[in-house]
């Protein structure tokens, strides 16, 4: 797992694991979770998987 992105909301890793791109968020208050999609080679989908699960944790956020 390496290091792949950060907000002031969220650290984000990535990870291959077999034919699955896994995205495991940690928020600033300690919550993980993590979303994932099958790897395609005509595609990187880390960045689409970060603005997924990015946009999920704020309208969590908002409604909390």
């Amino acid at each position: 797992m390496m290091l792949f992105a950060e907000t002031p909301e969220l650290v984000a890793y990535k990870e291959v694991v077999g034919e699955t791109m896994v995205v495991t968020f940690e928020s600033k208050h300690s919550e993980t979770f993590s979303i994932s999609a099958q790897v395609r080679s005509d595609l990187d989908i880390a960045d689409s998987l970060f603005m997924t699960g990015w946009q999920q944790y704020m309208e969590q956020a908002k409604v909390s």
